[in-house]
Parts: structure tokens; C-alpha cells; sequence
């Protein structure tokens, strides 16, 4: 039986500007960084029957706390990372979503933060109510991050 869920987890391919990012622009906690060289963590994370499992596999990843919630974020330092996609239609393609307490205000801080978002504020109305309040942008590697108030401003 499932009784929750552990962390998320993402690839990047500058584990420090992520770091920055998500600490310094968004103001998340880093709660770990750590570095794993194994010989056998290639089949443990690519699996051999994908046919991209090397035999050995190093990254580098670091933890960032927002909420109750881990997020992970891992640069493939053997096999190096690739740039991701950017294309959410893509299956296995997700995003992060994060609460906020003023939408308003919290994307006000990120554009003078250099944050470019793609959608403008869009409220969820059900019952002539508003629900909840988001809107989308995206990190350094491209990751889909949405903004989520919950109810009207």
C-alpha cells in the first residue's frame, strides 16, 4: 500500500543555477547536496532494458524543501545531462506547482527577479466563486513552474 510520496524529482543541467534559483529567487530551503559516483547506479536509474544504461553513472543532486514537500534536482555528471525538451504535451513531461499566499505579489517579486511568465494570473471560477488563482513560468532548464493561490485575492 502507497502511503504518500517521498519527493519529486527533476534532471537539470546546472545543478548550481538551479540551486539559485529556486533558494535565492523563489526563496525555498536547500536541505541537502550530495554527490554519488556507483558502479552500479547506471542500471539502478536508466534500467537496462531502455538500452542507455552505462555501467557506471555520477550526478550531482541537491534537495530543496518547499512546504511538506522534497523536491530533488539532479545534474547527470556521467551521462552528462541534455537539455530538456520544453515541450509539456511530451509524455512524462510535469511541472511544479507551488502554493502562494498573493499571487500578485509574489509574481511582482519575480519579475523584478527577471522572471519571464507565459500566462498571464487566471482565476478557476466554479459557482460564480473563485477557487484558485495561478499562472505559469519556467526555471533556468525550462521546468513548467505554476503559481497557485487558493480563492480570490
Amino acid at each position: 500500500m502507497i502511503t504518500g510520496v517521498a519527493h519529486v524529482s527533476f534532471s537539470v543541467t546546472q545543478l548550481d543555477r538551479t540551486i539559485d534559483f529556486y533558494s535565492k529567487v523563489l526563496g525555498l530551503r536547500l536541505i541537502s547536496r550530495g554527490q554519488v559516483k556507483e558502479n552500479t547506479m547506471g542500471r539502478a536509474l536508466f534500467g537496462t532494458k531502455w538500452g542507455v544504461a552505462p555501467e557506471d553513472a555520477e550526478i550531482d543532486f541537491a534537495i530543496i524543501k518547499a512546504g511538506n514537500v522534497h523536491v530533488e534536482f539532479i545534474e547527470y555528471i556521467k551521462s552528462k545531462a541534455e537539455p530538456y525538451h520544453k515541450n509539456p504535451s511530451i509524455a512524462g513531461s510535469t511541472h511544479l506547482a507551488f502554493h502562494v499566499e498573493n499571487i500578485e505579489e509574489f509574481r511582482k517579486r519575480l519579475e523584478k527577479a527577471g522572471v519571464d511568465f507565459h500566462s498571464p494570473i487566471n482565476d478557476l471560477v466554479r459557482d460564480g466563486k473563485v477557487e484558485w488563482r495561478w499562472c505559469y513560468f519556467r526555471d533556468p532548464d525550462g521546468i513548467v513552474v505554476e503559481l497557485i493561490q487558493k480563492g480570490s485575492s
